[in-house]
């Protein structure tokens, strides 16, 4: 009987590989390896059919940016889910770098910054996420967080960069486990911005394939990363005046419903009301 399953589930481009890093270095210890995140906390896209990872506990923790849908891959499997937000206009710049490092050097150097963010305001998210099927930002959270029985524990980018140890903590209470301190911090420490952009570099440097850090040696050179900036509150009308204001009326839903309309830094409570 495979089982059951606690998604990190998100929006692509929200954090899920820095929570993925942090579970890991707490439960199965430092990791030397990003094909070693992968092999105990699962990517569904991934390796969606042989889906297995280290269980803790009786419980697999595994990564997924799919709606909560009937269709969803192993959608039978779910037990509770931990749901990472980021404030859209963070979401849309770590995109753009996204795609970026996903193009050719020549593709890259042609998206207009402009086009792809009006894009995606119009769209309500990446033209591409949409076409997997992930829908909307919007759509995308309210599809597990507004879910009416599934037991989701919601931690915002915004307070793991304030205070990366509570919200690890948290998280470990949400599963059941009674964080222990030290442990918590040797894994926010290893965890940290500048440790995964390290080992991103060694990697595509020594030529290690990756299914965690996307993009090749190429990217290293050319200075586009998946661990790129760790983008944080940085405006959009920067590209044109105007942008910050049509982003917000777009996601004005999104903004109330994860408290990026109080002052910054205010903790949200966390729950699985809609």
């Amino acid at each position: 009987m495979p089982e059951p399953i606690c998604w990190l589930a998100s929006y692509p481009k929200s954090g899920n590989t820095w929570v993925r890093f942090l579970l890991h270095q707490y439960f199965f210890g430092r990791v030397e390896s990003s094909g070693a995140v992968d092999a105990a906390i699962p990517d569904v896209h991934v390796r969606s059919e042989i889906f297995e990872g280290v269980p803790v506990d009786g419980v697999l923790l595994a990564k997924t940016h799919h709606r909560l849908m009937s269709t969803m891959p192993h959608r039978e499997r779910t037990r509770r889910a931990i749901y990472i937000v980021r404030h859209p206009r963070d979401v849309m710049w770590s995109a753009f770098n996204y795609t970026r490092l996903i193009s050719t050097a020549e593709v890259a150097a042609r998206i207009s910054p402009e086009g792809y963010m009006r894009n995606f305001i119009r769209l309500g998210g990446d033209p591409l996420y949409v076409q997997f099927g992930f829908g909307s930002l919007i759509e995308h959270a309210g599809s597990w967080c507004s879910h009416p029985t599934l037991d989701v524990h919601i931690v915002r980018y915004e307070d793991l960069r304030l205070d990366a140890h509570e919200e690890l903590a948290s998280m470990l209470r949400f599963m059941g486990h009674e964080p222990d301190a030290e442990r918590v911090g040797q894994a926010v420490e290893a965890s940290s911005f500048n440790r995964m952009r390290s080992l991103e570099c060694e990697e595509k440097v020594s030529g290690v394939s990756s299914t965690v850090f996307s993009g090749g040696s190429s990217s290293v050179r050319t200075g586009r990363l998946f661990m790129n900036a760790a983008t944080l509150g940085r405006s959009l009308d920067e590209i044109a005046p105007g942008l910050d204001a049509l982003a917000e009326e777009r996601f004005g839903w999104f903004l109330r419903r994860f408290g990026y309309e109080s002052p910054a830094g205010m903790r949200r409570q966390r729950s699985n009301a809609g």
